[in-house]
């Protein structure tokens, strides 16, 4: 029987366990219809989750007890950050949504030479990814982050292992001969990359490569990308 996960910002550990969180209240009680007795399963974004059974409905809060607590094996061994430049407000809301299901570890908002929109609304887009990670089975959840300019974004990513920048101007991809631990993947906007930002990319030793011969929408590139990072990178 499936049961329902929810992600509590409260720390789980043994025993018992009181959910304060309005929503999830208003969803157990009043739209799921849960009752006491009724099993559900939490997460915390440590990369652990619980099986808990309710035991009081109070009157905004839930009292659980925990029953079973795991750390399944289904995230992503390798750490891919999408860096993505901002698009019109529905694209970009599912870009966030689709990479979390994926298994992106961090979403990083950019403003390019070709970027039209330039605000974000972040605190829904921190709830289209808990919602997603709650519905594709996560144990942490994606971290967005603050809007980069560019080369702010080119400068974040020093570390890295592998940096990518997409380009229908790209090369073909082949999948590299050394192990990947974190990999940086660079979507543009509706206008395209400029010239300029291409070439800093090149000489900061980015891979620019392409999606194959379509031209696909940059909300499409950047589902694709992430997943080309988290699935193939990690064979």
């Amino acid at each position: 029987m499936r049961k329902d996960r929810f992600f509590i910002s409260t720390k789980i550990g043994k025993g018992e366990l009181e959910i304060s969180d309005k929503k999830i209240f208003y969803q157990l009680k009043n739209v799921l219809r849960k009752k006491v007795g009724d099993r559900i399963i939490l997460f915390d974004g440590t990369g652990i989750e619980a099986e808990a059974k309710i035991k009081k409905f109070s009157k905004d809060k839930i009292k659980v007890e925990i029953l079973k607590i795991e750390r399944p094996e289904r995230e992503p061994k390798i750490f891919v950050s999408l860096f993505c430049s901002i698009l019109k407000k529905a694209n970009f809301e599912l870009v966030v949504q689709k990479s979390t299901e994926i298994g992106v570890k961090e979403i990083v908002p950019m403003l390019c030479k070709n970027t039209v929109k330039t605000g974000l609304n972040f605190e829904r887009l921190r709830k289209i990814a808990k919602e997603a990670a709650e519905q594709s089975k996560r144990v942490t959840l994606p971290e967005i982050k603050k809007i980069l300019t560019f080369r702010e974004a080119i400068e974040k990513t020093k570390e890295f292992d592998l940096k990518i920048l997409f380009d229908a101007s790209g090369k073909n991809f082949s999948l590299p001969k050394n192990k990947i631990q974190k990999i940086a993947i660079f979507i543009g906007p509706e206008g395209g990359w400029d010239k300029s930002e291409i070439e800093l990319a090149k000489k900061e030793g980015f891979e620019i490569l392409n999606l194959g011969k379509l031209n696909l929408r940059s909300e499409t590139a950047a589902i694709c990308g992430s997943f080309w990072g988290v699935s193939f990178l990690s064979q």
